[in-house]
């Protein structure tokens, strides 16, 4: 019994899998990570952005991962921009974009545990 390699089968999705495995630190820190650390810091202090302040307070946590969520389209759009432009420095462009966004959402997670653990703020 034979094996079919994973990188030459075709099936419905598999572009959409194969992205969402390459955000996957996207996920983890700028949607998730971000997303449970302020809810835990709203407890020790307000939201420093205003629109997003303006979000929970009017829509809840739901919008906010609702926000998130549809950042995740955008990046889905750009990666498929990205793709089809047969640019030579796409992979170069993909990566960079990937990689500031991840770094974000690290910065982001690290704001709010300073002021879950400190009182204190990158941002402020």
């Amino acid at each position: 019994m034979e094996f079919l390699d994973s990188s030459t089968f075709e099936y419905p999705g598999k572009d959409l899998f194969v992205f969402l495995s390459d955000i996957k630190y996207i996920i983890l820190f700028y949607v998730f990570g971000d997303f449970l650390t302020t809810i835990g810091a709203l407890n020790f202090g307000v939201e420093q952005n205003g629109f997003i302040a303006f979000l929970l307070a009017e829509f809840g946590l739901g919008a906010f991962l609702l926000l998130k969520l549809l950042f995740i389209v955008v990046v889905y759009l750009n990666y498929k921009l990205i793709r089809q432009s047969g640019l030579s420095w796409s992979s170069f462009l993909w990566n960079t974009s990937k990689f500031a966004i991840a770094f974000l959402g690290i910065v982001l997670v690290v704001n709010n545990l300073m002021v879950m653990l400190t009182q204190t703020s990158l941002i402020v």
